[in-house]
């Protein structure tokens, strides 16, 4: 099994938006492969307006297990419950992890039991901020950890989210440029995201997403798909 987490100490970023693009994405285009969304939200949100959707290959997941307050991750649950996916040995497995707002690396052990991590953000001062500082814990919790990790570090990349102008997009790029991550492509803003999670007839409003960000969506699952391709953390900010 792969993984891949969206997380910022920030909401409002798109996290749950660029979740629920890649694992529909997942689900949909690749068809022998089994997905499961693991919602670490207690209020749910994603997991609610997403059920709808889950079948034989696409599950839906938010157990109350998997975390002991509302920002805090019970990580021995959630590294218990990906070991044994990985244990089912079908090739295609993918599990797309939706962290809540508050989310701390540092007491975020299961992060590094994933491949990839994703960091959406605006180009908002209050965004960038958080963002900075959350890459600035997840780098202490690599270092901290590496001896006692199974595996080497997860990539981080980070997604610039609701990006209206090229402007926008080089100044974000300037401003986190000291930061040992990648960089990813940008996700132009839609007012369809406000419809993303709402459960409207024939799924209209899915359908639309999907369409309207379809580059969008494969490049983010083939990047999820191939991660292992990259190197480790880069030195400076990175481009894809």
């Amino acid at each position: 099994m792969k993984t891949a987490v969206f997380a910022n100490s920030k909401g409002g970023v798109g996290k749950s938006t660029i979740a629920l693009l890649t694992s529909l994405s997942l689900a949909t285009k690749h068809s022998r492969s089994k997905v499961e969304l693991i919602d670490l939200d207690p209020q749910a949100t994603t997991s609610d307006s997403l059920s709808r959707f889950a079948n034989h290959r696409f599950k839906v997941i938010n157990n109350e297990e998997f975390y002991l307050g509302s920002t805090t991750p019970n990580n021995s649950r959630i590294i218990s419950h990906l070991e044994s996916s990985s244990d089912n040995h079908i090739s295609e497995c993918y599990s797309v992890i939706d962290c809540p707002a508050g989310n701390d690396p540092v007491r975020s052990t299961f992060l590094l039991h994933s491949d990839i991590i994703f960091i959406p953000t605006s180009v908002s001062d209050a965004d960038v901020f958080a963002t900075k500082k959350y890459i600035a814990s997840l780098i202490d919790l690599f270092e901290s950890e590496v001896e006692n990790s199974p595996k080497k570090p997860p990539l981080a990349v980070i997604l610039p989210s609701m990006i209206d102008h090229r402007d926008e997009l080089n100044e974000l790029r300037s401003v986190l440029a000291g930061m040992p991550v990648y960089f990813g492509r940008p996700l132009r803003y839609s007012p369809n995201f406000r419809r993303a999670f709402r459960a409207e007839r024939d799924d209209s409003n899915v359908k639309i997403l999907l369409k309207e960000h379809a580059a969008y969506s494969q490049w983010i699952t083939d990047l999820f798909i191939h991660s292992d391709r990259l190197k480790l953390r880069p030195k400076k900010l990175f481009q894809l």
